[in-house]
């Protein structure tokens, strides 16, 4: 048993605390060594569970400590709010280093193109063709694994990673001077 697996249990008692069992290992071992030694019992996450079911002044040991101790708890949910940035950071600037890798590869638009084809395939094949039973499992299998790549595919062409991508590079056609090809196409039509 670990310390997120009581999260439940004292998440009753004391809401606050329980995201922080949840967090990361050093944090969760911190409170919840803390809060054994509130408890007065031995520091695993068993001794407390039991002790919080068991003790019926145990439950208000832990609301008292979790009074006394509520600015180390609210500095555990920032630090749990900062990981949390610091991990959806990581992710975009991952995104973005891919998109700058690949930004004017044929790849990309050839994958988007092919998954679109193979879902207007399933779905031509969804209404034209009767589907024996034995295989409509199948057919469910195939399109919910479909349907999240079409997707993915999808939002890199229309996401604001993307759009913003596309501006910097209009932005920077602007500052050298050179017409963007929006601009020379609206100027060639006499638009």
């Amino acid at each position: 048993m670990d310390w997120k697996s009581i999260s439940g249990t004292v998440g009753t008692i004391a809401g606050a605390v329980a995201p922080l069992l949840g967090g990361p290992i050093g944090l969760a071992v911190s409170i919840g060594s803390q809060i054994a030694g509130a408890l007065g019992t031995d520091n695993s996450p068993e001794a407390v569970q039991a002790a919080l079911k068991n003790d019926p002044n145990a439950a208000l040991k832990l609301q008292e400590w979790a009074m006394q101790e509520r600015e180390q708890i609210r500095q555990g949910h920032i630090e749990l709010q900062r990981l949390a940035l610091d991990e959806y950071k990581a992710e975009l600037a991952d995104r973005q280093n891919a998109r700058e890798q690949h930004q004017d590869h044929w790849m990309p638009s050839a994958l988007t193109i092919a998954l679109l084809g193979m879902l207007a395939a399933l779905i031509a094949v969804l209404f034209l063709f009767p589907i024996p039973t034995e295989n409509r499992d199948l057919i469910v299998y195939l399109a919910g694994n479909l349907l999240p790549l079409v997707t993915g595919a999808v939002t890199y062409w229309v996401s604001s990673t993307k759009d913003a991508n596309n501006r910097e590079k209009l932005m920077t056609l602007a500052k050298r001077g050179e017409p963007s090809a929006a601009a020379t196409q609206s100027t060639a039509t006499g638009g």
